[in-house]
């Protein structure tokens, strides 16, 4: 669909003075006619043509043809400027028909400018030219001289490279919010968990978003993402964290996040982190191919295995992004985990 906008980009005036030129208004010099015109008119007509022949845009003058019925099927280019050839990718198109030029060229174009040359109303708008190597173009078109002679100035300018921008931001925007959708619902459910005494809806969703929009927490480096849930938990003195950078990948991070803030609560409700003594070591390496991050407490109390499985219990069980590959110990020096991820799962894509 074309969208329209009644904005003109250049006045008529200034198109009419080089292409009404002469002593008749039937007369069309081309911008390429260097025929000298006297007087301050063609003095005029000069500075006009040396204009549009210096402008990056587009500009070309065509006489549109109508069928028995007077609908618009083809026009022909009656003068262009310099920039055209790189702005359509057409070549010698002065004096020669588009349907010649471009067979397949769709039908709204000559409809468009077909009432512009009827009517005479100037229209402003943004269209797609599959014809012409599937270009984007912004439009100016007006009608030049009386409506008897059919001609239409148009200027014009290739804005493929935005509409392919537009294009792949409109695809980044989708997934990030499909992702920060997918990633709230899965947050909130571990703020009602750990908030289930708090009856205020809001309270918990503050929790939620506090969490999920620390940009830490859901894309970058594996110590930012690691320290900033240990700091969340308690003082740094009482979390050792050691391990190589990985840039992680969003998901990886928000599962890292999810699963540590699990065991951190478990540690200040239960374990290390329930008495003033108690550290946890929070250690990752890999090999190449896999990740394993150990999750080891002591200096707490002596801890058993829970005697039901909650919430909590089947996240942690379910490990870094799914994969289940989790080896837990309960002992009386304190409650460790090793975690073990394909390393393709949790770095970013490059």
């Amino acid at each position: 669909m074309a969208r329209f906008i009644r904005k003109p980009l250049v006045s008529d005036t200034a198109v009419r003075s080089i292409t009404l030129s002469g002593t008749s208004q039937r007369t069309t010099p081309r911008l390429s006619d260097h025929t000298k015109l006297g007087g301050a008119h063609g003095s005029n007509d000069d500075r006009y043509r040396s204009l549009f022949n210096s402008i990056d845009a587009g500009f070309c003058v065509i006489e549109m043809k109508f069928d028995g019925s007077g609908l618009p099927f083809d026009y022909r280019f009656i003068e262009v400027n310099d920039a055209f050839v790189s702005q359509t990718g057409l070549h010698d198109a002065t004096g020669k028909w588009m349907r010649t030029l471009a067979p397949d060229h769709e039908q709204h174009w000559f409809d468009i400018y077909g009432k512009v040359a009827l009517t005479g109303e100037a229209v402003r708008f943004e269209n797609k030219a599959d014809a012409l190597d599937h270009r984007w173009y912004d439009v100016h078109a007006f009608r030049i001289g009386p409506s008897e002679d059919h001609q239409v100035g148009i200027l014009f300018t290739d804005i493929t490279a935005r509409k392919k921008a537009e294009r792949q931001q409109q695809i980044l925007v989708g997934e990030l919010g499909h992702r920060m959708k997918n990633a709230m619902a899965m947050v909130q459910a571990i703020a009602t968990r750990t908030l289930r005494g708090v009856s205020e809806r809001d309270a918990v969703d503050a929790f939620a978003h506090d969490l999920l929009l620390g940009a830490e927490l859901v894309i970058g480096e594996s110590e930012a993402v690691i320290r900033a849930v240990a700091d969340a938990h308690a003082e740094r003195a009482r979390f050792k964290l050691w391990g190589p950078e990985l840039n992680l990948d969003p998901n990886a991070a928000l599962s890292i996040t999810l699963l540590l803030h699990e065991l951190a609560t478990n540690a200040v409700k239960y374990g290390a982190l329930s008495v003033p003594e108690g550290v946890i070591d929070v250690n990752w390496s890999h090999d190449g191919a896999v990740l394993v991050l150990d999750w080891i407490e002591s200096g707490g109390p002596p801890v058993s295995k829970p005697d039901r499985k909650g919430f909590g219990s089947r996240l942690i069980s379910e490990g870094i992004v799914g994969t289940k590959d989790v080896k837990k110990s309960y002992t009386p020096l304190g409650f460790t985990a090793e975690f073990r991820a394909p390393l393709a799962l949790i770095q970013t894509r490059t």
